[in-house]
């Protein structure tokens, strides 16, 4: 290997380290037979992650009927790095800390109205810098922080090209970096959401997340890439017309979904809470049932539409996903009334696995996913992002992985 490229040093790298993350366990044997390379090639980069704080010694396996000393098992450091998630809404922000895994560590919300201010993105710093504080994790090895906001964002310029839900149009991460020390990146809400659901899945090549939270949006999954369309429009269902003449929706038009199926049209009889609407209808709450009624009558009509469209799996994420739980069979049997072909559809329609924060979760998420893709991620996994986002700036005093 002396010899080689620098490519095929860095592919090799990152299939030992892939090897490892896949198997749990792996001794040097393993890899080199399961990678086809020499044991010294192995020892090479086992060493460079042990040293990296990648990797680390998980084990003495058995020395079999062979005899001989035992060898040593490697395994993934789930807390060799870190990344941050933050979700700004109209009325709050949301920061947590996740690790390699994608397992949150904690989670820290303030109520805070959003407005284009110093003021306001230094708050959002200090909340990054509360969080980590918080966890008690490694500044060091802080691999970033993802900022997801509503709004449609450049893939060109990084900033938001369509924010009225927040009035945040013309914002970008530059604006949140000044006030943190790390990389950082801005990106759509939905898709956020929506990445989290589909991170480091194998069972779902192509899907449809919808995000029913304080707006409506969604994301697309198509060959186990993410799809964002020309102009990032794709997944925008909540400006799908579902009525004519009907509410008046923030994008000023009349009839789209959101007005009709964002979070809000359930949690307003609850005192602002989904959980709580659930736990009523659930009880029998003869109030809240006739809401609900009218909600899945109105949003079954989305997801027939995206079902002939496009033929997938459809995830019902986002606030009302995480908290319909049974009640989902309500949905279901309109979807089915509406389905030409006359299908079961609980074999396209579930819930999200991310129930909690999947929007930060997501956010961080980005940051870890670009990490392994350079170091140990197979392309066929990549969910699109082979190549860092161009929305991404280096933080206060940031200087880099």
């Amino acid at each position: 290997m002396a010899g080689a490229p620098d490519s095929t040093r860095r592919r090799t790298r990152q299939a030992v380290y892939e090897f490892v993350r896949e198997r749990g366990l792996a001794t040097k044997k393993d890899i080199a037979d399961g990678l086809g390379i020499s044991l010294p090639t192995v020892a090479k980069y086992l060493s460079y992650f042990l040293e990296a704080g990648l990797l680390e010694e998980g084990a003495k396996l058995s020395s079999g009927d062979h005899g001989g000393r035992s060898p040593i098992a490697y395994t993934c450091v789930a807390d060799g790095r870190f990344a941050v998630g933050v979700d700004v809404t109209r009325d709050r922000v949301r920061c947590l800390v996740v690790n390699l895994e994608g397992r949150v560590l904690g989670t820290r919300r303030t109520r805070r109205v959003f407005e284009r201010s110093e003021d306001y993105f230094a708050f959002v710093g200090g909340e990054v810098a509360a969080t980590i504080a918080q966890t008690g994790v490694d500044r060091d090895l802080i691999l970033g922080v993802g900022v997801a906001v509503p709004g449609l964002i450049s893939g060109t310029t990084g900033r938001v090209t369509y924010g009225r839900v927040i009035d945040n149009q013309g914002l970008s991460a530059a604006d949140f970096a000044a006030h943190i020390p790390y990389e950082t990146r801005l990106v759509h809400d939905s898709e956020a959401a929506g990445f989290a659901e589909f991170w480091d899945k194998t069972t779902v090549d192509n899907a449809f997340y919808i995000s029913l939270s304080h707006s409506v949006g969604g994301s697309v999954l198509i060959k186990n890439a993410m799809y964002r369309g020309d102009g990032e429009l794709a997944g925008e269902i909540g400006h799908m017309r579902i009525h004519d003449d009907g509410l008046r929706c923030y994008c000023g038009r009349d009839g789209c979904l959101d007005p009709y199926c964002n979070s809000t049209v359930l949690s307003a009889h609850t005192d602002g809470s989904v959980e709580d609407f659930f736990a009523g209808l659930a009880a029998g709450d003869p109030v809240l049932a006739p809401v609900w009624d009218r909600y899945t009558t109105d949003l079954a009509i989305a997801v027939n539409n995206i079902r002939v469209m496009f033929g997938c799996t459809i995830v019902l994420g986002g606030d009302v996903g995480a908290h319909s739980g049974a009640q989902l069979d309500d949905l279901r049997r309109k979807v089915e009334q509406l389905d030409f072909l006359d299908t079961d559809s609980r074999t396209f329609l579930v819930p999200a696995s991310v129930r909690e924060h999947p929007i930060a979760v997501g956010a961080a998420l980005y940051l870890v996913d670009e990490f392994r893709q350079r170091l140990g991620r197979p392309p066929s996994r990549s969910l699109g992002y082979s190549q860092p986002p161009r929305w991404s700036v280096p933080g206060r005093g940031a200087t880099g992985v």
